[in-house]
């Protein structure tokens, strides 16, 4: 029985050290007590802040921290646990001023510092973090998790040498830390030193042999050495750790390349194994638009079937009481796991950005797992940044609900990270399809895909769960970066042949897409071949791509590989092809709007689904139509027609980035104004419907 002849503060303190006891239970009871005696004092609100905390109780932990700040408001202790726990309801803005209301009471507490490093990371400011984080070790050093966060920092400011480097200090202090030694194997995989980045991860899994994330890490550098093996043996016996640990399924089925039958093969029977993990139906779906074989019918279907295995709810969870009023200014949440560099960096940012703050507010939910430096662009593009990424399915329908969001934009579709659970608890009156995925989502509760006449004709309408709305020139505008290089002159003019290329990601080039440009090859003989990007650094992919060719009868002597480098030297990579050859079923997208935006002419021919027809959307968006091909046939001839004309190359390479330009593939004004066009008509439809 409780002693309550104790003074308040003795009693107090033996709740802190049943707390840290981990008896939470009497923590609760007597901070309950102490309450019910003395509701104003702030210290038991705020332990059982923190106890709802750990519980994941978080709406509680925030409502407990508020009422200690009620006793004492200005209380840095209090501010720290209220931003604590607000960070983890996404609400992070509002979790850094919290914490700077906290420093100034305490400029020189660590944990104050440390926490503010975190959501100034969640945020994407780097910089503001890693001064937190350093302030905070140099107060108190040796603190692993302090070492932990900000490697984690420099590793996504792109210094992963740095982060290993800060990790190893860390170990000096805690040299049996399963976390730094787990991190620091993360930074050296970065930096690509494999071998030191697996015995970092024995290291971790030696020291806590039930770290199931270091075992999926473990497998994934094994993988990248062809210890297919060790791999998989370290996969599955993750999966022993954590059943649900949808990354370790990832891995198993990532043994075989996207896009491969194999890798189609592994992720069903990874599926097999747990039918119920949406992030593996997600990644079969991704990997069964890339092959030729794979029939529209049986696509469809299996989008439909990750509905049904992932059914909406009804009723929806967005407040019966959601203002549907047609004309006011509507709030806009887009929800996405890439905010970062990406295509929807030239594509949706650029949209978003500009549109009208008077009539549209804009809350960005980022589940993106590595924020970089063009993160920051687009959360200063919102009006609300939520990070999302450790925030529950549940968890983040509750809080878009709290918003009050009108429209819900699904910015990733089956792409890794996305939130489509979230989508199934219809948490905004109207829910949308835009944005990075080629398909339906197979998602019931999202009422519309916004799409375009060239990727989505009426005659695919049945294909689509969501109703589908067209754009009318393109569903994205691209607008290039202000790092883009000039234009140089075609390279032909100096070699004396024609040097056709590739700059799309290696899932895209399949057999089918290496015999389509072995024909314009064959029919160019003096013509060369060029594959550039960042995969073909190694030498295994190379060979796998000269054997392709070979198949179709291209000499290796005629391919050239290049291994692209960062964006800026990609795009300056550009001045060693003449004609850009698009990959086939799987059309360029932002590949495709890079070459046009270098001068250099893409040839493409248009296929049967949406992935199959970016190319040819954005060609005729670009006014450039005449290098679109109905055929094998034609995609040959077009090709042949512009290499055999170095005069016209030539010409094409000086107009054709001012002719893009002005085009409506660019036009991001007008495409703005379309697209939020659709919006509103949308939501005044909503509101007739209610």
């Amino acid at each position: 029985m409780e002693n309550t002849t104790l003074p308040l503060a003795d009693r107090f303190q033996d709740a802190v050290s049943a707390y840290e006891n981990g008896d939470l239970a009497t923590a609760v009871t007597a901070s309950e007590a102490l309450l019910a005696e003395n509701p104003e004092f702030g210290d038991a609100h705020n332990l059982l802040s923190a106890i709802a905390q750990d519980q994941d109780r978080l709406a509680e932990a925030e409502t407990y921290a508020r009422a200690a700040l009620q006793a004492d408001p200005n209380n840095p202790i209090y501010l720290n646990t209220l931003g604590n726990a607000v960070r983890r309801l996404g609400r992070t803005d509002e979790a850094i001023d919290v914490f700077e209301l906290a420093r100034r009471g305490l400029p020189d507490q660590p944990d104050i510092l440390f926490n503010l490093g975190n959501a100034l990371r969640d945020t994407g400011r780097f910089d503001e973090a890693v001064d937190a984080f350093r302030a905070s070790l140099a107060i108190s050093p040796g603190v692993v998790p302090a070492y932990n966060n900000l490697a984690i920092t420099l590793k996504a400011m792109g210094d992963p040498e740095g982060a290993a480097t800060v990790l190893i200090e860390g170990l000096a202090y805690a040299p049996k830390s399963p976390d730094l030694r787990f991190n620091l194997g993360n930074a050296l995989q970065a930096s690509g030193r494999l071998d030191a980045a697996e015995s970092a991860y024995r290291r971790a899994v030696d020291l806590r042999p039930e770290h199931p994330d270091a075992w999926v890490n473990l497998g994934v550098v094994c993988a990248a050495q062809d210890k297919t093996t060790d791999a998989e043996a370290c996969f599955r016996h993750a999966i022993t750790l954590d059943k649900n640990l949808a990354q370790a399924y990832v891995g198993l089925a990532d043994l075989a390349d996207d896009g491969s039958l194999d890798g189609i093969a592994h992720r069903r029977s990874v599926l097999a194994m747990a039918p119920g993990l949406a992030a593996i139906h997600s990644s079969l779906l991704m990997c069964l638009q890339y092959p030729a074989d794979t029939a529209i019918d049986d696509l469809a279907e299996e989008h439909r079937l990750f509905g049904e295995r992932h059914p909406s709810t009804d009723p929806p969870t967005y407040s019966s009481t959601h203002d549907f009023t047609p004309e006011r200014p509507l709030k806009l949440g887009v929800v996405s796991g890439d905010f970062r560099f990406h295509a929807m960096r030239f594509f949706a940012l650029p949209v978003l950005a500009t549109r009208d703050r008077s009539a549209w507010s804009l809350t960005c939910y980022s589940s993106t797992a590595h924020p970089d430096a063009h993160t920051k662009a687009f959360r200063q593009a919102a009006d609300r940044w939520r990070d999302v990424r450790a925030v529950s399915d549940d968890a983040l329908t509750n809080l878009i609900v709290k918003d009050e969001i009108d429209i819900l934009i699904d910015l990733s579709g089956h792409a890794p990270h996305n939130r489509l659970l979230t989508f199934t608890d219809r948490p905004a009156p109207l829910q949308v399809a835009w944005g990075d995925y080629v398909d339906t989502r197979g998602v019931a509760a999202i009422d519309i895909l916004i799409g375009d006449a060239t990727h989505t004709p009426p005659e695919d309408d049945d294909r689509y769960v969501e109703r589908v709305v067209r754009l009318p020139t393109d569903y994205i505008c691209y607008v290039p970066p202000p790092y883009l290089p000039p234009a140089a002159q075609a390279p032909a003019l100096q070699a004396g042949c024609v040097t056709f290329g590739t700059f799309s990601e290696l899932t895209k080039i399949q057999p089918e897409t290496v015999r389509l440009w072995a024909e314009v090859l064959k029919a160019n003989p003096d013509s060369r071949f060029l594959a550039n990007g960042y995969l073909l650094a190694d030498e295994v992919r190379q060979g796998r791509l000269l054997n392709a060719f070979a198949d179709y009868g291209v000499a290796s002597d005629r391919i050239l590989i290049g291994a692209g480098g960062e964006h800026a030297e990609f795009l300056e990579q550009y001045a060693e092809v003449d004609v850009i050859l698009d990959t086939w079923p799987y059309s360029g997208g932002l590949t495709t709007c890079e070459a046009l935006a270098m001068g250099v002419p893409v040839v493409t021919l248009t296929g049967e689904r949406f992935c199959g027809r970016h190319a040819t959307a954005h060609l005729r968006a670009a006014g450039q139509a005449q290098w679109v091909a109905a055929s094998e046939q034609e995609f040959v001839e077009i090709a042949t027609a512009l290499a055999s004309n170095m005069e016209s190359l030539s010409a094409v390479r000086r107009t054709l980035r001012k002719a893009m330009l002005a085009s409506p593939l660019c036009d991001v004004t007008a495409f703005s104004t379309a697209f939020f066009g659709v919006l509103r008509d949308e939501w005044q439809a909503r509101c007739e419907a209610e």
